[in-house]
């Protein structure tokens, strides 16, 4: 059920039945079949010369069955063919029979076989015992010529359904293909067209075969076997396969000759650690109050590459949504469905043989799956497509940094209060925080001092005046101190809690003292007392004056001479400390205006750095990987080869625009027949690029009003009333410099070129293409890969071209699961297992194997059954078989 795995075949061993150089010493049967057992084989080419031992292949089989050891037996016949090789040695082949055929079936055809050798009189001899008996001829000094051979077989049999010929290239008995002239070249290339598969021994015999040898012949597997004539030798030498062990998984190596065997046994599919699914247990139902159910089994899933096919509505997809539907962390898909597979459990091998079993409502691992709809989701949205490519480049959606973007508020907020302070009115609606206005008080309150003083009292009251002006300093400064003291404490004090926090938590090595603000307090204390003595020495003073007026006989109403001049006093003082206030507000103000063009500054640095995340995140996409092997990293650059991404500042001008609109009275930019009122705005502020969006958050002069002469800027494009509605100018800054707000119109987002063009020349399945290859490259290796109908999204070029192969080397280093119509994806990316889903009153069961289960001409083998449900799906084993030469009329 779970489809090909990998094995170990010794396709060319003896048996103690062998007619020739037997080493065996007389062990049983019994003892023979342990030892096989013994050393893991699966698959056993029990071989002897010419024909075999009368039932020796249904001898060794009993035997091997009755130990209940699950060692599988195909024939070999090994036959001396009468030409020579270079050096003057008889070449060997080899014939493999299928299990179907039986030793009596293949003695009976090979006795009909003429041998080179010939009687005394010339007359002819078969290749059966008791005719060599009869002439006198031992097996050994048997001779035929390989094309009687070839003739004979083919005759009798079927081949690539009966036998396959098998060819050796070196040792005794080779054909030396490496040779370059001659008779013996000839006779080379005419053998190697003659053999299915080659009996080899070294890594060089290997890619030798596996290339087209100058002769465009196709390639062929190459097999390491034992050629074991004793006990010793029996699994010294071996091919791992990865096929079932069957006369069918043969024929499938020969359809996939590099990557179904390896002759070594360092290999990446028995090295590499990769997490899979290693089952799925089914049961219950799938939706609340309906009868479509799973039908309770456990489903063991191939760790390379599981392909789940059937007709309309027999629980393919449904499948898959169900696995997804136990890890909703996974990011979800919108158009995935909403199933309650509560009955379902999956078991994950991490790779080492370590197993979790999920089989809670949630469960959290990280693996690719792609649901149907899920790519046009992504990729015919812009923005959405840009994030998902980020996120795949293992990039987060940057924020502007949090400390700037408070500044920046704090400074807008700050700016607001400064206007609010300008336009402050007072009752009689003078602005209260004009210069002028506050200037218009000093002076007036100047000329009504000049009317309360005379020569007479002048002295006195210029010394009074003194007192009340030191008098409202030290009052104001004192204020001032007491505020800066509160402030400290509001400061502090929660700081100060928050030390107290850390220092109580067990991680803390070295204890944080508290911030110790005492003696800053004790100063300021010290100096208000002091500072309330001089008030009392002034308030003294100033009685000592109303005295003196007294003593000098000034014949006036001197409280209420004084109670004037200290009213005087205080409002020049007053306004003279307004004066101040407003210089540091003004400075403040201008302060703020710079803060508003480094933070334009800032974000632009913001946005370029941005850029250059999304450029740098895919040039190391690209570079070699030390922790990767050659053909991990070429798979992740194939990949790539057509893919292109870069950062881009992306600046919606119509967003932009539309945006400003709403912050702005709109009756100034009400639209004509001849211009609309965007038209007008764009006239006005003169924003066309991210360049000049940025030139007006600096300040420049680029505004252009009737009311001006020249071109103006924004800050003085906000003292225009007129142009706002009754919120002000303070909506419309919000917008220009608050990054949540400049986000809706400029970011950055991740653009790719896939073959050269821009996403907007591309059609819906090339982009498919583009988001399903930069999933893999960015993900290539480990986790397992579930994904729902690829043929749907896809590019059917890039399918037959570029997902096949890839499939076909990506399922070394990933688990890849597909529910699939494209007998292509089957078939041509040779799935190890086959998943047929069948729905049967509502209950969805699931039938799998490998394409060699059963024999090619059942009706129910794997095979058949891909032929009747998948459209193409004869065709396509057709066209592959016949890539690699081999049908099944041969």
């Amino acid at each position: 059920m779970i489809g090909s795995t990998w094995n170990k075949w010794d396709l060319h061993l003896h048996s103690p039945l062998t007619h020739q150089n037997n080493q065996f010493d007389g062990i049983s049967l019994d003892d023979y079949a342990n030892k096989l057992n013994e050393v893991e084989l699966s698959l056993v080419g029990i071989t002897n010369y010419f024909f075999f031992a009368e039932d020796e292949l249904e001898r060794i089989r009993a035997t091997i069955n009755q130990k209940g050891f699950n060692i599988k037996v195909v024939g070999n016949l090994e036959f001396r063919i009468s030409q020579p090789n270079k050096d003057s040695e008889f070449i060997n082949i080899h014939c493999l029979f299928a299990e179907h055929l039986s030793t009596a079936r293949i003695n009976t055809v090979m006795s009909k076989l003429k041998v080179k050798n010939t009687t005394t009189t010339g007359g002819a001899i078969y290749c059966e015992r008791n005719n060599l008996q009869l002439h006198g001829v031992k097996v050994e000094e048997l001779m035929i010529d390989y094309a009687v051979l070839n003739e004979h077989l083919s005759q009798n049999f079927k081949r690539g359904i009966d036998y396959l010929m098998v060819v050796c290239p070196n040792g005794y008995g080779g054909f030396r293909p490496d040779i370059k002239e001659g008779r013996s070249l000839a006779l080379a290339k005419e053998i190697d067209k003659f053999g299915d598969l080659i009996f080899g021994s070294t890594a060089k015999d290997r890619e030798f075969f596996l290339s087209g040898r100058g002769s465009n012949l196709p390639p062929k597997p190459v097999f390491l076997c034992s050629d074991a004539h004793s006990m010793q030798n029996i699994g010294t030498k071996y091919s791992w396969v990865k096929a079932k062990p069957t006369f069918e998984g043969l024929r499938q190596v020969l359809i996939e000759p590099e990557d179904r065997i390896q002759i070594v046994d360092e290999f990446v599919e028995r090295s590499f650690q990769k997490p899979h699914f290693k089952s799925i247990s089914l049961r219950g139902k799938l939706f609340p109050n309906q009868p479509l159910q799973f039908q309770t089994a456990t489903l063991p899933l191939n760790k390379n590459m599981v392909a789940i096919i059937g007709g309309r509505g027999t629980g393919k997809s449904i499948l898959l949504d169900s696995i997804r539907s136990k890890f909703p962390y996974n990011p979800t898909s919108p158009s995935a469905r909403t199933v309650d597979a509560s009955g379902l459990a999956i078991t994950l091998d991490q790779g080492d043989g370590s197993e979790i079993l999920f089989n809670q409502p949630s469960n959290s691992y990280s693996y690719l799956h792609v649901s149907q709809g899920d790519i046009q989701q992504v990729s015919q949205k812009p923005d959405v497509l840009s994030s998902e490519i980020k996120r795949m480049l293992g990039l987060n959606e940057a924020t502007f940094d949090q400390s700037q973007t408070q500044l920046i508020q704090d400074c807008l907020a700050r700016y607001r209060a400064y206007i609010d302070y300008r336009n402050a009115t007072d009752s009689q609606g003078n602005w209260l925080n004009n210069e002028s206005h506050q200037q218009s008080v000093i002076d007036y309150n100047n000329e009504l001092m000049k009317t309360l003083t005379n020569p007479q009292n002048q002295g006195l009251i210029e010394k009074y005046q003194r007192n009340i002006q030191s008098i409202n300093q030290i009052n104001q400064f004192v204020a001032q101190s007491n505020q800066l003291l509160n402030s400290i404490k509001q400061s502090i004090d929660p700081l100060n809690d928050s030390i107290a926090q850390i220092n109580l938590n067990t991680l803390l090595i070295t204890p944080i003292p508290c911030v110790d603000h005492s003696a800053t307090t004790a100063a300021l204390q010290r100096n208000i007392v002091l500072l309330d003595k001089n008030l009392e020495t002034l308030a003294k003073e100033n009685e000592t004056i109303t005295e003196e007026f007294k003593n000098q006989g000034i014949n006036q109403d001197i409280s209420s001479l004084l109670n004037k001049v200290s009213e005087c006093q205080t409002k020049i003082d007053a306004a003279n400390n307004k004066l101040k206030e407003i210089q540091e507000k003004n400075t403040q103000y201008f302060a703020m205006l710079n803060a508003r063009k480094v933070f334009a500054q800032q974000y632009q640095t913001y946005l370029n750095n941005q850029k250059l995340a999304v450029d740098t995140a895919f040039a190391k996409l690209g570079q070699q990987q030390d922790a990767w092997n050659h053909e991990q990293n070429k798979l992740v650059q194939d990949i790539l080869t057509d893919i292109n991404i870069y950062g881009s500042q992306l600046f919606n001008l119509d967003v932009f625009y539309n945006g400003l609109l709403n912050c702005l009275n709109g009756g100034k930019f009400r639209g004509t027949s001849n211009q609309t009122s965007l038209d007008k705005l764009k006239q006005t502020f003169n924003v066309h690029s991210i360049h000049d969006f940025f030139k007006l958050l600096m300040n420049e002069p680029m505004l252009e009003i009737p009311e001006a002469q020249t071109l103006i800027s924004l800050e003085d494009f906000c003292w225009k009333n007129e142009y706002f509605n009754q919120v002000g100018r303070f909506e419309l800054l919000d917008y220009l410099y608050k990054p949540q707000r400049i986000q809706t119109y400029l970011h950055v987002n991740a653009e790719f070129k896939y073959k050269g063009k821009t996403v907007d020349k591309l059609s819906v399945g090339q982009r498919g293409t583009f988001y399903v290859c930069l999933k893999l490259a960015t993900d290539p290796f480990g986790s397992p890969f579930i994904f729902d109908q690829p043929e749907d999204d896809l590019d059917n070029d890039f399918i037959m071209k570029q997902l096949v192969p890839l499939f076909r080397s990506i399922k070394k280093y990933r688990q890849v699961i597909i529910v699939t119509h494209n007998a292509n994806l089957v078939v041509n990316s040779d799935a190890e297992q086959i998943v047929i889903a069948n729905n049967e009153s509502e209950v969805l069961n699931y039938q799998s194997g490998a394409v060699e289960d059963g024999p090619i001409s059942s009706t129910n083998s794997i095979r058949s059954r891909v032929c009747e449900i998948l459209e193409g799906g004869g065709y396509a084993f057709e066209q592959r078989e016949r890539k690699y030469g081999l049908t099944m009329n041969r």
